[in-house]
């Protein structure tokens, strides 16, 4: 939870033991310089536990180790500036805090955030307005999809071509890239399977927009090809469906998800991994990149309280998109191949900085225990 500047003098790092759930449990460590410690914490407590170092007065965390259980033990390396703190340790069925952590020294010479935990029930109305949205995208998705079957019974593949990538477009826009709905995810987005290339892909048994893209680019008769967009139809109404049930998305699904749209961009579209032959790799990346913006809007105002690095990330993706864009001509857009070493790397270099600068988002957004949550609360 720290930012260490290169340029920054780091201060010694000391070595503490902790063991959670003693009898004089999460006191054993009570305070000292500021500075950088290696904490090992064992867990004698008996069941799952979670400890946190928290600043009592702001309710900020500086350290945090999640779900370990009896006899594990974890180390967790963290800088902990001058304040006073307290422990807390959360069990199944109690919730400890420590005597006062004191810290003593003059300020860190790089900057330690603390982050306010946030619940799943404070991220129930993101949630809920990031379904809608998605929801509200599927009638026009739906609709271009049906263009795209209609330009396959037409036998026409030129257009069936362009209302593909429309289609597909406007699918990576609401965060498919993170694959998050498992088996319909599958029937509308498979990733083309891994070692085949040729005529051999678009052969092979898979299915949704890679499948038809596959046959598109290899030049398959349209009639071959139209059972995968009506199947294609029936996933997206599928989607539609379990959209609506509860719980369709989850705390820790939007916590990450707009992290995790990238890191997938560049696993498989900027590796060339995901594409099937269109060499669409820039446009699917573009429209991860606007899927990124809509995964962050119904966070804002939970980030705009607790990440200083909102504005810069915003940035970033900002000339990151643009970079991106600056690929896509009237004739279409450059494919990932044409592209030169130092373009490709210059691409590849944008989006990772986004993905580091978005790993505040997931961190600070991750749904975490609260005592206001929690039962019956002890003191060592």
């Amino acid at each position: 939870m720290s930012s260490e500047t290169a340029s920054a003098v780091l201060p010694p790092t000391r070595s503490v033991e902790l063991v959670v759930g003693s009898p004089y449990g999460i006191d054993d460590w009570l305070g000292g310089p500021a500075g950088r410690y290696d904490f090992v914490f064992v867990n004698d407590e008996g069941a799952g536990a979670e400890v946190y170092l928290e600043d009592p007065a702001t309710e900020r965390i500086y350290l945090e180790v999640e779900h370990f259980g009896r006899g594990v033990s974890r180390a967790v390396t963290a800088s902990v500036p001058p304040g006073t703190y307290r422990w807390v340790c959360i069990t199944d069925y109690t919730i400890k805090y420590s005597r006062p952590v004191v810290v003593t020294g003059d300020p860190l010479p790089y900057a330690v955030h603390g982050i306010v935990p946030v619940t799943g029930l404070d991220l129930r109305i993101p949630i809920n307005s990031y379904v809608a949205w998605i929801t509200a995208q599927l009638p026009a998705l739906t609709e271009q999809v049906e263009q795209l079957r209609n330009a396959l019974q037409a036998g026409d593949l030129v257009k069936a071509k362009r209302d593909w990538l429309t289609a597909h477009v406007t699918y990576e826009t609401l965060g498919g890239a993170y694959r998050a709905y498992d088996e319909t995810g599958d029937d509308i987005n498979a990733d083309p399977p891994r070692g085949l290339t040729g005529e051999r892909l678009a052969d092979a048994d898979f299915a949704g927009f890679r499948k038809i893209e596959a046959m598109l680019w290899r030049d398959r008769p349209a009639a071959t090809i139209t059972p995968y967009a009506d199947a294609l139809l029936a996933a997206i109404g599928e989607l539609a469906d379990e959209l609506a049930l509860p719980n369709a998305i989850t705390p820790i699904d939007i916590g990450r998800r707009a992290h995790e749209i990238l890191e997938d961009t560049l696993q498989w579209d900027l590796n060339g991994i995901g594409d099937a032959g269109s060499g669409t790799e820039l446009a699917t990346t573009d429209a991860n990149l606007t899927g990124v913006w809509q995964a962050l809007a119904p966070l804002r105002s939970i980030l705009r309280k607790q990440n200083p690095y909102l504005d810069e990330t915003d940035e970033q993706l900002r000339r990151t998109q643009q970079l991106v864009r600056s690929y896509q001509h009237d004739d279409g857009w450059v494919a990932l191949a044409a592209l030169s070493v130092r373009q490709r790397a210059a691409v590849n270099a944008a989006v990772q900085h986004s993905v580091e600068l978005l790993a505040h988002t997931a961190a600070i957004v991750d749904p975490r225990n609260a005592a206001r949550e929690r039962g019956p609360i002890t003191h060592d």
